[in-house]
């Protein structure tokens, strides 16, 4: 199985959503399932911003090597499942490759609702300037979402 996630410039979200997942995986020794991240911007290479490198490394996490990559056709068609942070980047890849439809997936509604401190919307914000306080609530939204993907995908298999 190969799990990616999407937000806008895959400095922050996604690649937040990718390591924690990777870390989970590895706790549960699957090593069957694989995990990406990319964004919609045009430009890679890019370092994680020094929030998102902060706020998973209390989490034991490290984002230091992380350099932004962005959404390819590829990774569109080799994906199994594809969490978006927003509604937007949702419609950006429908758009695109409508036949997606059946793999593409709010991270944040995946399945269930769960108690989310930031608000009812279905978005994961973008934390981008924005201070560590925020990132924390970010990368917890991130956290409890990536849970619900392990409980439906991954611990049913």
């Amino acid at each position: 199985m190969k799990i990616l996630f999407v937000c806008t410039g895959n400095s922050c979200r996604s690649p937040m959503a990718e390591a924690y997942l990777k870390k989970r995986l590895e706790e549960l020794g699957r090593k069957d399932v694989k995990v990406a991240s990319a964004g919609f911007l045009p430009s890679s290479g890019r370092p994680a911003t020094p929030e998102a490198i902060e706020v998973v490394r209390e989490e034991g996490l490290d984002l230091t090597g992380h350099r932004s990559r962005q959404l390819t056709q590829k990774d569109i068609r080799s994906a199994d499942y594809i969490f978006v942070m927003e509604l937007r980047h949702e419609e950006f890849i429908l758009a695109d490759f409508p036949r997606a439809r059946d793999k593409v997936y709010l991270l944040k509604e995946f399945r269930e609702r769960g108690n989310y401190d930031i608000s009812k919307d279905p978005d994961i914000p973008d934390p981008i300037t924005n201070d560590k306080a925020f990132y924390e609530r970010i990368f917890q939204v991130i956290k409890e979402s990536a849970e619900r993907v392990i409980g439906e995908l991954i611990l049913k298999q």
